[in-house]
């Protein structure tokens, strides 16, 4: 993953620019680097695709702002709706970096389809008990988003996956063969 898995990463990324939705949950969940606490933040829109990740080791409004940041650079999207945790940073953050007029929803309740979304990471970092540095987890992290995000299948019964997989492949192979 070392090797290519950075270079692959942003190409899958450059080539969803624009498809995001305009309803964003936000959430950071934490991962064990060099034995402290770090805070992954991650957006999803309304329909569960990744709208962006970004490390940090610090849960502050500083961070939720770079993140944000982040997030609209990649989408080229400026949401019209940000559902999160009850996080005091992120209000601020939103505040700032935002126009009035994007709608901000604070309820845990709402908030689970990305509560869901971080079983996926958390469950490949488990067996690992963390990581030895800071870069590792950065170059571990993104890149398994943003290619779980590159196969995600939605909305289609099992017969049609069979006819879908191969293309999916197929781009795939074209993406690694250019990273």
């Amino acid at each position: 993953m070392q090797a290519f898995g950075v270079e692959l990463g942003i190409k899958v990324r450059d080539s969803r620019y624009g498809d995001g939705g305009k309803k964003w949950h936000v959430d950071a969940t934490y991962l064990k680097v060099e034995g402290r606490w770090c805070y992954l933040y991650r957006a999803i829109d309304k329909e569960g695709n990744l709208i962006d990740v970004y490390l940090s080791d610090v849960r502050d409004q500083a961070a939720a702002e770079k993140f944000f940041m982040q997030a609209q650079t990649t989408t080229g999207i400026t949401p019209i709706q940000i559902t999160t945790d009850k996080e005091p940073a992120l209000y601020k953050a939103i505040e700032s970096t935002f126009p009035k007029d994007v709608m901000h929803r604070d309820s845990n309740y709402m908030n689970n389809r990305i509560e869901q979304s971080h079983r996926g990471i958390k469950s490949r970092i488990r067996p690992m008990k963390g990581f030895k540095d800071f870069f590792s987890a950065l170059i571990f992290c993104t890149p398994l988003e943003e290619i779980k995000q590159f196969f995600l299948i939605k909305n289609k019964s099992r017969a049609d996956r069979p006819r879908i997989i191969p293309s999916k492949i197929n781009e795939f192979n074209q993406l690694i063969a250019v990273a």
